[in-house]
C-alpha cells in the first residue's frame, strides 16, 4: 500500500512540475513570443472596465450581458505546449420586453466550460468576441464587437455582428436556421 502512496505522489508531483508558470507576461504579449508556461496575465488592467452587467434593448428585446474574468487559465495545445492566460467571458440573457418572458439565459453559468461567449482581443477602446456554441447548436459560430464610449463610461456599443464558420450538421439546413441569440443589429448596451 506504501507503494501505491509514493508512486501516487511522484506522479503528482511530476504532473505539477510539468503545468508551473514560468514568465509572467503582459497580456497582449503575442503568442509565438510567449514561452512554454507562460502566463499572459491582465498587468494593465484592461478587463475591471468590461467585468460588469450591461443591458440594451433593441426589437422588443432587452439583451443583458454579464462579463466575467477568470485568472490563470490553462490552455494546452496538441503539440504539448501550454499556456495561462487571463480571459473574459460573457453570460447572456434575452428577455422579450412586451410579454416579460425569458428567451434565453445562460446567467446559472459558473464553469469556465460552460461559457459559449469569450473574448478575444482587446484593440484598443474594442473588445473583440466570438460566440463559440456546443453541439445541439451545430457548433456554430459568430462575432461581434463592444466599443467604449468615450463620452459616458457606463454606456458602450455593441456592433458588428457577424456569423463565422460554420460546419454543415444534420440538424439544421443553414446557418441561418440554427438558433442565434445575440442581437444582429448595433445597439448601445449601459452598466447595470
Amino acid at each position: 500500500m506504501k507503494t501505491i502512496y509514493k508512486i501516487l505522489a511522484v506522479l503528482l508531483i511530476s504532473l505539477n512540475a510539468y503545468c508551473q508558470v514560468t514568465q509572467i507576461v503582459p497580456l497582449r504579449t503575442l503568442s509565438y513570443d510567449m514561452p512554454n508556461g507562460a502566463y499572459a496575465k491582465d498587468l494593465d488592467n484592461e478587463f475591471p472596465f468590461w467585468i460588469d452587467t450591461w443591458e440594451g434593448v433593441v426589437n422588443n428585446k432587452k439583451y443583458s450581458f454579464t462579463f466575467i474574468k477568470f485568472a490563470q487559465q490553462l490552455r494546452t495545445y496538441p503539440n504539448g505546449n501550454y499556456r495561462y492566460k487571463d480571459l473574459v467571458v460573457g453570460k447572456l440573457k434575452v428577455t422579450d420586453v412586451l410579454t416579460n418572458q425569458i428567451i434565453y439565459d445562460e446567467s446559472s453559468f459558473t464553469n469556465y466550460e460552460d461559457f459559449i461567449v469569450n473574448g478575444n482581443v482587446i484593440i484598443g477602446d474594442e473588445f473583440h468576441f466570438g460566440l463559440y456554441d456546443k453541439e445541439n447548436h451545430c457548433y456554430n459560430s459568430a462575432d461581434f464587437i463592444l466599443v467604449k464610449d468615450p463620452n459616458n463610461p457606463n454606456q458602450i456599443l455593441y456592433k458588428d455582428f457577424s456569423y463565422d464558420e460554420y460546419y454543415e450538421c444534420s440538424t439544421y439546413q443553414n446557418q441561418e436556421d440554427i438558433p442565434m441569440f445575440l442581437p444582429k443589429v448595433d445597439l448601445v448596451l449601459t452598466r447595470q
